[in-house]
């Protein structure tokens, strides 16, 4: 018979990128620091749709006050996504990534055993089952040549947002917690939305900037050698990570393999002049995914390495390294849904048709 850990490691491996069990079963310890028993069961009556209290009271058996207490606690520990719609609270589950993984860094509790059991995981065990955040590259000027559509431009996408706020990097609470430091900027992640609005507002994490205080991060980012990430669908962007190459839990998988590109890849690709280049070599310490090597004074870019985020081009002296876009049948747009981030609009749908339901204006249902 299963236990109830057992069945909430299957719930969870349903959601984004799954939580997939290892050999060693380090997971599961995990599972047992995270949650209690009476959290584990609550956990698998929620669903990844934004409910109101008194719908998982219901599921739960219990009165509204006994499951707002417990969704408040599961909530401290960063096991939900809550939100608050006239007046009324409402809770989804969070999935590993993005989810109670990224929420360990707002915990005021924080358990110190964790980091170290997530990174037995990354090392072991774990394989995403799914595609998370999509690699966009650096600011380019709009060229007749070089298209560049809205999703794959981070200052358009910041332009069009209303709500935005700054959080420190979650992937660098955890390497630092395990010893590893890093000297580049880290509270660098841009939130979006809801994704900015329950954190800020229902968790008391972040704070508020505006669009040209985002503009110069993105600035800093591209500076200190940060890999621009965005996470999302083709109808919104939720987030931009500037993510640190040594630091970031996805960019650091990615590099082991031996064609990154395959996995993890801009629209563009690289273009290298030997006619311009001036083997200055400072290209080869900008690139994340250690696609450029020098050999016989010659620049060589491996193109099952590299993942066209541009960083390289920025600081080459002799404007020999450029970004090209890719042939029609090679770009990727982003999905129509999300399962890593779920889009703003669907929470925000979600609980107006719940406030609907209530109010007997719509049918009701799962």
């Amino acid at each position: 018979m299963s236990t109830v850990y057992e069945r909430l490691r299957e719930r969870i491996d349903e959601y984004s990128v799954g939580f997939i069990a290892s050999a060693s079963g380090v997971e599961m310890k995990i599972l047992e620091r995270l949650f209690t028993e009476e959290e584990a069961h609550a956990y698998l009556a929620l669903t990844r749709r934004l409910e109101p209290v008194r719908i998982i009271a219901g599921k739960l058996g219990c009165g509204e006050d006994q499951a707002a207490q417990l969704l408040k606690r599961m909530t401290e520990k960063g096991l939900t996504f809550p939100a608050t719609h006239n007046g009324e609270k409402h809770y989804a589950a969070a999935p590993f990534m993005h989810g109670f993984f990224e929420h360990q860094i707002f915990r005021k509790d924080k358990d110190k055993e964790l980091p170290g059991l997530f990174e037995e995981y990354f090392r072991t065990g774990f394989i995403p089952r799914k595609p998370s955040l999509r690699t966009v590259p650096i600011h380019m000027e709009a060229a007749p040549d070089l298209p560049v559509a809205p999703y794959d431009d981070v200052r358009k996408i910041v332009l069009s947002k209303d709500r935005i706020a700054l959080f420190p990097c979650a992937c660098n609470y955890q390497t630092a917690s395990v010893g590893m430091k890093c000297e580049r900027p880290h509270d660098m992640c841009l939130a979006f939305d809801f994704y900015a609005e329950y954190l800020f507002k229902e968790i008391g994490f972040g704070k508020w900037i505006t669009r040209e205080e985002a503009l110069r991060i993105i600035d800093e980012a591209e500076a200190a050698g940060l890999v621009h990430q965005t996470g999302g669908d083709i109808r919104n962007t939720e987030c931009i990570c500037n993510c640190c190459p040594d630091c970031c839990t996805i960019l650091r998988h990615v590099k082991l393999l031996p064609n990154p590109a395959r996995y993890k890849s801009s629209n563009y690709v690289l273009s290298h002049s030997r006619e311009s280049c001036t083997h200055c070599r400072t290209c080869l310490g900008r690139c994340p995914m250690s696609a450029l090597s020098a050999q016989d004074d010659e620049i060589v870019v491996n193109p099952d390495r590299c993942i066209g985020c541009g960083l390289c081009t920025t600081t080459c002296p002799g404007e020999a390294m450029e970004l090209r876009i890719k042939d029609e049948k090679s770009l990727r747009r982003p999905p129509s849904t999300s399962d890593f981030m779920r889009s703003s609009l669907d929470l925000w749908r979600e609980m107006e048709e719940r406030a609907a339901e209530a109010k007997g204006d719509l049918p009701g249902g799962d």
